[in-house]
């Protein structure tokens, strides 16, 4: 068989045969690419290929040939002893050959094709365990969601609008799920829930943004029906990573009725005020006549019969206190508590309560001494409000500190803010209290032989008071032993 230059300069395997298949020329790539030897030179095209391919070439490949003259692109597998068989691309046309007809095989190496193909099968086959996997934890999602139909749980869009809602959206707004979505979420809510500034500071914050400090965020407010029913609710929202999440949805927003805990509160706190009122009417009465007589106005007594006055009228006005706080508190928690904000040098103010607590449990000998800068200070208070927040932690203060010692009172002056410190050189507080430390009836030594009387109001109701009155209050431990309580107070312009 004659030699062909130009098909032995090639870049790639070519196989000539006759009409029959008869091998009449095999070119030096594909000599070398397939480990062919001179003497299959002599041999049928089929004898190159393993038998699974030679049926295939013989049942499709002649037949195709035969008719179109050609095939392209055909992904077969070669011989290549002793290695494992070769995947290639087999590519035939019909021409001529030193003068007679024949077909020219040109054969590419298809390993890489032949793994990439192997790889498709097995991400198609990742993709649909993939697909079956997030189906499952869509449907468990969906049921879980429509699962909690005490809760309305709405997806929002950073402009406001509702993108989803589950079924226990429908129960709560007493409407289809459709007329819900695409409408913004203030509309289904009391105008005063659209016009707090802080919710619009939420609803812009960016997930990519400082301000995801403002989330989670928590707000009550009423749930507007179409009925004309009302209703009490509490919303929790939350900021979604808009990475992790498709389309433009930013929040989820999660709507508890809070109806019947508003009602039990209401009950409460009406019951409250209901009982103090009926006990500070007999308790006045009572200390009057107390004071009668010890005065001594309705003849002598004994001494031993003062004394016992003595002891009475200190427990009902202990009663007194209580009664008053618990009364203080209760309008605080209704928001029933009135505030006369006024412009007042707060100088005099401290003056007047330290000298009004200097008397308070005079057997311990403690010292009030104030600091305050020289130059005036005016504040913006509830005259009445102030001095019982002032006299609470000042009273806390003598009642908690060691005997001989010194309670401190320090006045800062911070641009539009004074800042009021009382210092003491108590116990000071557990750090594991620290999370009750204003909340209501808490105490550090919650036992009833306890060495120190109170109600576990004070601290409670002087927070209330102090954000009444557009401050802050707080505690902080000093170095050496005791406790620092503080509270912020605007300056007056």
């Amino acid at each position: 068989m004659s030699g062909s230059p130009e098909l032995d300069a090639l870049p790639c395997s070519v196989v000539v045969t006759d009409l029959h298949g008869a091998i009449l020329f095999i070119n030096q790539y594909a000599l070398a690419t397939f480990s062919i030897s001179d003497q299959t030179r002599h041999l049928q095209i089929e004898q190159l290929f393993p038998p699974a391919a030679t049926i295939f070439l013989q049942t499709h490949l002649w037949p195709l040939l035969r008719k179109n003259g050609a095939v392209s692109e055909l992904y077969l597998k070669i011989k290549r002893e002793p290695l494992a068989p070769l995947p290639v691309l087999l590519n035939v046309q019909e021409g001529t050959f030193e003068q007679q007809s024949c077909y020219r095989w040109v054969i590419l190496p298809a390993e890489q094709r032949a793994s990439f193909e192997q790889e498709l099968i097995h991400t198609r086959q990742q993709m649909q365990l993939l697909i079956k996997e997030t189906e499952a934890n869509k449907y468990m999602l969906q049921t879980v969601l429509d699962g909690a139909q005490d809760v309305a749980i709405l997806a929002i869009s950073k402009h406001g609008d509702i993108c989803f809602a589950n079924s226990g959206a429908e129960i709560l707004f007493a409407q289809p799920v459709s007329d819900l979505v695409n409408k913004s979420v203030l509309n289904f809510f009391s105008q005063d829930l659209a016009s707090d500034q802080s919710i619009h500071e939420v609803l812009r914050t960016d997930s990519d943004s400082s301000q995801c400090t403002l989330l989670p965020a928590t707000f009550e407010t009423q749930l507007l029906r179409d009925t004309g029913e009302n209703i009490d609710v509490q919303l929790q929202i939350r900021q979604l990573n808009s990475s992790l999440v498709l389309g433009n949805m930013q929040f989820i927003l999660l709507i508890s009725d809070i109806s019947k805990r508003k009602n039990y509160e209401k009950l409460q706190n009406d019951f409250i005020a209901t009982i103090s009122h009926e006990l500070r009417t007999p308790l006045t009465s009572i200390l009057g006549s107390l004071h009668l007589l010890s005065s001594g106005k309705l003849g002598d007594i004994p001494e031993k019969a003062k004394k016992l006055i003595g002891i009475t009228v200190n427990n009902a006005n202990r009663l007194k206190s209580l009664v008053t706080e618990v009364l203080d508190f209760s309008k605080l928690k209704t928001n029933k508590l009135s505030v006369n904000m006024q412009s007042l040098l707060l100088q005099p103010l401290l003056e007047e309560a330290i000298a009004e607590n200097q008397l308070y449990l005079p057997d311990k000998r403690i010292s009030l001494k104030l600091s305050i800068p020289k130059q005036p200070i005016k504040v913006l208070v509830d005259q009445l409000r102030f001095m019982q927040v002032i006299s609470n932690l000042l009273s806390n203060a003598i009642k908690f500190s060691a005997p001989n010692t010194i309670v401190r009172v320090d006045v800062k002056h911070e641009d539009k803010v004074v800042i009021i410190s009382i210092e003491d050189q108590g116990p000071g507080i557990k750090t594991e209290f620290l999370p009750y430390l204003f909340t209501q009836f808490s105490q550090q030594d919650g036992a009833t032989n306890r060495a120190f009387e109170g109600s576990g109001l004070g601290l409670a109701i002087s927070k209330g008071l102090v954000e009444s009155m557009r401050g802050n209050i707080g505690y902080r431990a000093r170095e050496t032993g005791g406790a620092v309580f503080w509270f912020s107070l605007l300056t007056a312009q």
